[in-house]
């Protein structure tokens, strides 16, 4: 039997999988469990019907996108601005609005009073910003190190997180290495090195798609946004501090 889900539990299905469902304006149909298998599951359709067994893997307990764009002053209308506008106006086509925040901030302390308000609603963190092998450059505070961000981003019992960096150079295990190893994060996405802003938009989105419109994995999902993004070779995979994908 499946150890995550039970019957009558919440869960989120891309509606890509389910027949009958693809001009749903929404990537994901939330319903609930009827039947639980080996790897497989059964949940209950529009109407009262139950589906046919959809594959455990593909269905989510949470989804939620929440965006923050890290201020720096100088660059935010000529990159910033429009860099997060882009992947926010791609993820209402993902998700309804209930289920997606974006913020603008310039300090960690609006991070950490954010933070601890949204963070449980929400399964995916995309940050927009300027970055370092060594963290995350935010107007106020300077350059951020990943122990401190770890510190602001902890909260005890938070569900895991996976996390999308669009800062340059966050993909260093300097960075996003030790940013793989926070309680809260279950995968990091950041580029190796500088990226431009329309590859790190492209490459979000394409991730987003591939990842909860198609319903691949993480993993897949990375491999195939680098495939089919270019110039998004830099970007890296980590979990749990170790190089999952991408360059070594």
């Amino acid at each position: 039997m499946a150890t995550h889900f039970a019957v009558d539990d919440k869960v989120f299905v891309p509606t890509s999988r389910i027949p009958g469902m693809e001009s749903h304006p929404a990537a994901f149909y939330e319903t609930c469990i009827t039947n639980v298998d080996t790897r497989k599951v059964k949940v209950q359709l529009q109407g009262g019907a139950t589906s046919e067994w959809i594959g455990s893997g593909l269905c989510q307990k949470n989804i939620g996108i929440l965006i923050f764009t890290i201020g720096d002053l100088a660059t935010e209308p000529v990159l910033l601005d429009p860099l997060a506008k882009s992947v926010l106006q791609f993820c209402r086509l993902l998700v309804t609005d209930d289920y997606l925040r974006a913020y603008k901030i310039r300090s960690l302390s609006e991070l950490k009073s954010i933070w601890r308000k949204e963070q449980a609603a929400y399964s995916h963190v995309v940050f927009v910003g300027h970055g370092s092998s060594e963290g995350i450059k935010f107007a106020v505070d300077g350059l951020v190190k990943p122990d401190v961000l770890d510190t602001t981003l902890k909260v005890r019992g938070a569900p895991k997180k996976v996390f999308i960096s669009l800062c340059c150079q966050t993909g260093y295990k300097s960075a996003g290495g030790k940013l793989s190893k926070m309680a809260i994060c279950s995968h990091f996405l950041a580029p190796f090195h500088s990226v431009h802003g329309a590859v790190a938009s492209q490459f979000a989105q394409t991730f987003l798609a591939f990842h909860l419109l198609v319903g691949e994995s993480v993993g897949v999902g990375f491999k195939h946004a680098r495939q089919y993004t270019p110039g998004s070779t830099s970007f890296r995979l980590w979990e749990n501090g170790k190089l999952k994908a991408g360059p070594k």
